[in-house]
């Protein structure tokens, strides 16, 4: 070696080398196969793609039955549709008589109880309830109905402009299994006369228990009195915005019902001489809405409180002339009340507090626009009601205050507010 070379590492400022790595061993093809079969601890590009979509036949026809036997008839119909395998679920399910508990119907009532007789075939025996929506009633379609589907129980023809007493007669005389009628919406209905009725019932009275009328503006104080001549088993009558009924009609309901639940909401003809009779149901009657009868005071309610002291609703919304003394008379004759709406009317925190002590199961109170009532009251309430679910304090006067207090004694209240600070 020179004397010019460098003698060690780092001497002349040079690194030194690192030596090539050692050959890899050639691998022979049943070695590289052993080494492609290993599991190399993570998935192959083709088990990484979305999960295949499973068609519907792989399902068993016992399941496919189960899922579709939830459905009405007029679904089931539209599912027949999708294949030939649905269509042929459809025809078994069709033939048991479980499907056609309830029927929901489109169309003119004459044409639907013919199809719906035709397809129903030894089942229709099986029908009980009847619902139809805006559809067109005639005498003929009723009278076919009722010839049809004898065994119906429950009846719902909604949103009809075409609905009579006419119409409706056949119904009630020739259907002996009649307990539920719901006529929501029908303007031109009223209840067919006693006169012409008396003739086909003879000794038999309809075992109607649950009527509906609310928006059959038609109706009359001689059609309620043949109503109530007709079913003297009725317990459930809504009269919602019924506004030609008066007290002269509302007089006779004592007279041949034992009311559970009635509803004259919006009849501004019931006064308070129509409470006084309403009286007579003592208590049985449970449920009541007077909701905007103006004409409804302090005076009607008293004696409705005196007498009907297992009342659980009241609703006296927009009674206008109702105060103080309405407020302690419910108070104090029906501390069983679990709902009650004094909205737009004039009690005040006076007879807030007292409502507060003598009714502390109240579940549901409505206060909307009652402009006399304050946090004093409202504390009242909080404090006695701790069982309170649901509060309507909208357009009050009451302030945060009132609000917490709600908040503190009512852990599951709902408090419907419109006053953007409560937090």
């Amino acid at each position: 070696m020179s004397s010019g070379s460098c003698s060690g590492p780092g001497v002349c400022g040079g690194a030194r080398r690192r030596p090539p790595p050692p050959p890899e061993p050639a691998l022979s093809l049943a070695a590289d196969l052993s080494e492609l079969s290993l599991d190399q601890g993570y998935h192959t590009l083709a088990d990484c793609g979305p999960p295949r979509r499973r068609r519907d036949n792989t399902l068993t026809d016992a399941l496919w039955l189960k899922i579709l036997s939830y459905l009405e008839v007029s679904d089931l119909c539209r599912m027949s549709r999708v294949s030939r395998r649905w269509s042929r679920f459809v025809a078994r399910l069709t033939a048991r008589p479980e499907p056609w508990r309830r029927v929901r119907a489109s169309g003119p009532l004459e044409v639907a109880a013919r199809c719906a007789g035709a397809r129903a075939g030894p089942c229709v025996g099986a029908v009980r309830e009847w619902r139809s929506k805006t559809c067109s009633v005639t005498v003929a379609g009723a009278q076919l109905l009722a010839a049809t589907f004898r065994n119906l129980t429950h009846l719902a023809l909604t949103n009809s402009n075409t609905v009579d007493a006419r119409a409706l007669a056949p119904i009630i005389t020739d259907l002996v299994d009649l307990r539920h009628v719901d006529l929501t919406g029908c303007p031109n209905m009223d209840w067919p006369e006693w006169n012409w009725l008396e003739s086909r019932l003879t000794n038999r009275r309809p075992p109607i228990e649950y009527i509906d009328l609310t928006d059959c503006t038609a109706v009359t104080d001689a059609g309620l009195c043949a109503l109530l001549h007709t079913c003297p088993s009725l317990q459930y009558l809504y009269l919602r915005r019924c506004t030609l009924v008066t007290d002269a009609g509302v007089r006779w309901i004592p007279s041949y019902c034992a009311l559970k639940e009635l509803s004259v909401s919006d009849c501004t003809g019931v006064t308070d001489f129509g409470l006084y009779e309403l009286a007579k149901l003592g208590p049985a009657l449970r449920y009541l809405s007077v909701a905007k009868c103006s004409q409804v005071s302090d005076s009607g309610v008293r004696t409705l409180a005196r007498r009907c002291y297992k009342l659980r609703y009241l609703n006296a919304r927009g009674c206008g002339a109702l105060g103080d003394d309405g407020a302690e008379a419910i108070a104090r004759g029906c501390s069983r009340l679990r709902a009650l709406d004094l909205g737009a009317t004039d009690v005040s925190e006076a007879g807030l507090q007292i409502l507060a002590r003598c009714c502390p199961n109240l579940k549901k109170l409505a206060l909307r626009g009652c402009e006399l009532i304050g946090d004093d009251g409202l504390e009242a309430v909080a404090y006695y009601c701790r069982g309170l679910t649901q509060l309507n304090i909208q357009d009050t006067p009451v302030t945060l205050r009132g609000y917490r207090a709600v908040k503190k004694y009512c852990k599951r209240c709902v408090i419907e507010h419109t006053n953007p600070g409560f937090c």
